[in-house]
């Protein structure tokens, strides 16, 4: 009897763990259940963190968003959805079996905006749901008018999250702004009007000084954490004729098109690596790496992640510019793109991330989800000169 009841309790064991292991394993799901009328089909994924894409349809209202949540790889993780109606503006609040953040998602006419694009066009009808929401504790965009002058600009430092950092070229060095304060880093003795080999490593600013005859001979970056500025002393230049291709994994990729060659620069190792002396060239398209030959490589720039100048990807997400608006859609759903924001005579916009810098006339914009749109820096030279001069570092807590 006693052998057998070890047997039945290692059986037992034995299928806790084969069940804990195969949970382990599943990197991904995809199902579609009803809650009411409305259908949800939920898309788990594991990306360095767990990811579920959800889309959430009745009719001609489809909602769609992602959310970044530890959640066991539970399956079904909705268990309730809230609908409030006014007018054109319908919101829905999903509600979660575990611990999750309430948001709200909207739509004007079946098409779904950003409750902070409809905070700032003032929609009636969305400020009669927001005061019935109140009790969910929904995170509002609010944007804070407080600015500081320094130097020659003006920052609105409040609207600054924690950990980024705003760069603004200034000829010899870069204004550093944060949340708290700004300062200013020099780092050459001339001024350098051209600066468009300078890019961004997490938080770090980096420079590739071109302007000697002989070519890239030093690389500058600047380290905010340590409020310093090193110089990488290179032992064989790269030619004047070369261009940053993008950073990946917090490598510098950089092409001599003069030599044709493709560069890594690692900057916490103070490295620069020949990465094409195989033949072989890499390029990176919304983080997927290709190898493409000489001839290949060389028919035009390759500058990493970029679609077209109105269209970029960022994760399962693709944002683009049309007619002043700034939209962005998840992967499959085309069809269904949500309105984030609105800025007339927008010069240009870049993505770092997920958090969207504009530029129109003499001021910096940013925009996310948390934040919606606001404020960052205001400058005359952005009249003027604004190629590659204002950049965005974010420090990876």
């Amino acid at each position: 009897m006693k052998k057998k009841i070890k047997s039945l309790i290692l059986i037992i064991i034995l299928i806790i763990g084969l069940n804990a292991l195969r949970k382990l394993l599943i990197t991904k799901h995809h199902i579609t259940y009803k809650i009411d009328k409305y259908t949800i089909v939920e898309s788990y994924y594991k990306k360095k963190k767990d990811y579920y894409d959800i889309t959430i349809s009745k009719g001609k209202q489809v909602f769609t968003y992602t959310i970044s949540e530890n959640l066991s790889k539970q399956k079904k993780i909705i268990k309730n959805i809230k609908v409030y109606k006014k007018g054109d503006v319908v919101c829905i609040i999903p509600l979660y079996k575990k611990n999750v953040g309430n948001n709200l998602y909207c739509s004007i006419n079946n098409e779904q905006v950003s409750v902070d694009y409809l905070i700032k066009t003032g929609n009636e009808n969305f400020l009669n749901i927001k005061e019935k929401t109140k009790k969910y504790n929904i995170n509002i965009p609010t944007n804070k008018e407080i600015k500081t002058e320094y130097k020659s600009i003006i920052v609105y430092n409040d609207n600054i999250p924690e950990n980024h950092i705003y760069y603004l070229w200034n000829y010899k060095g870069v204004y550093v702004s944060n949340h708290t304060k700004n300062s200013y880093q020099s780092i050459l003795d001339y001024d350098l009007y051209d600066n468009v080999l300078s890019c961004i490593v997490e938080d770090k600013f980096v420079l590739l000084e071109n302007t000697s005859v002989k070519g890239i001979e030093n690389i500058y970056y600047y380290n905010p954490s340590q409020n310093k500025i090193k110089r990488i002393k290179l032992k064989n230049s790269i030619s004047k004729d070369s261009y940053i291709n993008g950073v990946i994994e917090n490598q510098i990729y950089i092409t001599d098109r003069k030599q044709k060659k493709e560069y890594t620069l690692n900057i916490k190792k103070e490295q620069l690596t020949e990465i094409s002396k195989d033949g072989n060239y890499i390029v990176y398209h919304n983080n997927q790496k290709e190898l493409l030959s000489k001839s290949d490589f060389f028919m035009e720039d390759q500058i990493f992640s970029e679609i077209e100048l109105t269209k970029k990807e960022v994760g399962n997400y693709t944002y683009y510019l049309e007619n002043n608006k700034v939209y962005k859609y998840l992967k499959g759903n085309e069809k269904h793109p949500i309105l984030l924001l609105e800025l007339e005579n927008i010069k240009e916009w870049q993505i770092k991330e997920e958090e969207i810098l504009l530029l129109k006339e003499d001021t910096i914009y940013s925009y996310n989800d948390k934040d919606g749109l606001r404020n960052i820096i205001e400058s005359n030279e952005l009249n003027y000169n604004y190629k590659n001069i204002y950049q965005i570092g974010i420090k990876n807590n």
